[in-house]
């Protein structure tokens, strides 16, 4: 009886474009196990942590921009998906999230492993099918903008040989084809504001070309975060504020009060975002986006679309920002002396490691930290690198996993996590063995504790988490290779786990720095 819902499920989900699965065994699911295990036209990997397991699910779709499903027993196992269905949720990530179920006579009875599985998942599913042994799996009506749940209803399994599956069918995956919206919404922006600034956060590589052509049309100044893609895109090396502090106060002061804000990409991670959501009515926000999310509680002007097939070229004459790049400029030379005066702070640690990762590698940026320090610090050296970032819905939460299923076997991988981030994915190297041989380096920036809030939270060790930890035994637990540096040398020949020891004395020194020259730019602008 099971065999049959199992094999309608699979090759469903095959025929919506999964070629991967990730498969945490148990007695509940064990159909999917021995009706997957065989199968020479897919990829399945094993792991036994749901939740790390879940996360790598997502770096997979994120990876081949296609659905990727994970396979979990009942109960707490379930629940376990529940911070990567949050994250594929807010990115739009078509993650496929497989739970076994005990037969619906046990649903309220708190029998062993039984939980409420039917709608668990609530808001962060686009949907949830809920199937008993006779049902058909028919999942046309999900759009893959996000995450799905199949909730299958499982008889206990017998104590018998597994049965034999046959081969399933491999479909070509094909793509939805978004609706592409009026341009209505970004003409009326356009025409409010007089001194716009744009800001790029996560695109898809697809998008990017068509990207640098509006900006280069437009002739705007841009805020471009790394995850963009094209933060070292020489054609628009004459727009680029640099800046990552103040930036709505430094316009202010150059003779360029910001009027109007045009997102473009994912949801931002510089403060200038959030600086916004205490300037309703005061600034005008207009987001393009392939996730319907308008990342502001005021902001209602957002414009869904495929974003390489929407942007046209919009030409019209706004208030000159030259005044306030060239006082960027300025700036950005006060940050690279910081560089050569406080080398062993973290984010010089951070410039000398952008210059030494090869050419064309991917990086993924594991949280708060590492990404604005990235956006700051990171050479302007076009070195062709793929930068990505989980929107961080879960903060440290699953990333290290997340970098795994994003690794490539034919370029070099680098993923730049702090302690605490890695402490608190400890089993995501679990895959390793199951993974194509690649060159990859988790590079774990350890400053003692959550020192991103030491900024925010002056003298309150309670928000640190302060820790004396190193993690040469984590790389020993997992066989990898292992380093420690406290200065980066000329260059890493390694594959495995690199441990950084910024200096704090250095790091409260370079920001420090950062925040009275900010001080004396405005002194020096009410002068002028």
């Amino acid at each position: 009886m099971n065999e049959a819902i199992t094999y309608e499920i699979i090759q469903a989900a095959i025929d919506a474009g999964v070629s991967e699965f990730i498969l945490c065994s148990g007695s509940r699911n064990s159909s999917f196990i021995f009706a997957l295990k065989d199968q020479p036209n897919l990829k399945v990997y094993f792991a036994f942590e749901e939740r790390s397991a879940a996360f790598f699910a997502l770096g997979r779709c994120k990876l081949l921009n296609k659905p990727a499903a994970i396979v979990v027993s009942s109960g707490s196992a379930v629940g376990e998906l529940l911070p990567a269905a949050m994250e594929a949720h807010y990115t739009g990530m078509p993650l496929m999230l497989i739970t076994a179920d005990r037969p619906h006579r046990f649903r309220g009875s708190g029998a062993p492993q039984s939980v409420e599985q039917e709608g668990i998942f609530g808001f962060y599913v686009r949907k949830e099918y809920d199937l008993g042994p006779n049902d058909l799996c028919d999942l046309s009506d999900w759009d893959q903008k996000g995450p799905v749940q199949i909730n299958v209803r499982l008889e206990e399994p017998q104590k018998q040989p597994p049965i034999q599956y046959k081969e399933l069918k491999i479909t070509p995956f094909i793509a939805k084809k978004a609706i592409i919206p009026g341009d209505k919404p970004l003409k009326e922006f356009l025409s409010k504001v007089r001194r716009p600034l744009a800001i790029v956060s996560a695109l898809k590589s697809e998008d990017k070309e068509a990207v640098v052509n509006f900006l280069q049309a437009l002739q705007i100044p841009v805020v471009l975060e790394g995850t963009s893609g094209i933060r070292e895109e020489p054609r628009l090396q004459h727009l680029r504020i640099m800046r990552a502090e103040k930036i709505l106060d430094a316009a202010t002061a150059a003779g360029y009060p910001i009027d109007g804000v045009l997102r473009i990409g994912g949801i931002p991670t510089q403060r200038l975002w959030r600086d916004l959501e205490y300037l309703e009515g005061k600034v005008e926000v207009c987001s393009i986006s392939d996730v319907p999310f308008s990342g502001l509680s005021w902001n209602r002007h957002i414009i869904c679309t495929s974003i390489a097939d929407f942007l046209t070229a919009h030409h019209k004459n706004f208030e000159s920002a030259e005044n306030w790049l060239e006082e960027d400029r300025r700036y950005y030379q006060m940050v690279v002396r910081l560089f050569e005066t406080e080398p062993l702070s973290e984010p010089a640690i951070l410039n000398q490691l952008s210059k030494i990762i090869p050419k064309y590698s991917n990086i993924y940026l594991g949280n708060s930290l590492p990404i604005r320090e990235w956006d700051l610090a990171a050479s302007y050296e076009n070195r062709g690198f793929n930068v990505y970032a989980s929107r961080g819905v879960c903060g440290i939460d699953g990333q290290l996993s997340t970098f795994l299923g994003m690794c490539e076997p034919d370029c070099s991988n680098w993923a730049i996590l702090g302690d605490l981030t890695s402490l608190y994915d400890l089993v995501g190297p679990w895959m390793l063995s199951q993974m194509e041989k690649m060159k990859f380096n988790i590079v774990i920036v350890n400053n003692g504790g959550g020192k991103f809030f030491e900024r925010l939270y002056p003298g309150q060790t309670e928000m640190l988490n302060i820790h004396e930890l190193n993690f040469a035994p984590l790389a020993q637990l997992w066989g990898v290779d292992y380093e420690r540096y406290e200065r980066i040398p000329t260059e890493i020949n390694m594959s495995g786990i690199v441990e950084i020891i910024p200096d704090d004395a250095a790091t409260k020194r370079f920001w420090d720095a950062i925040g009275q020259g900010v001080k004396n730019e405005k002194i020096e602008s009410a002068h002028r």
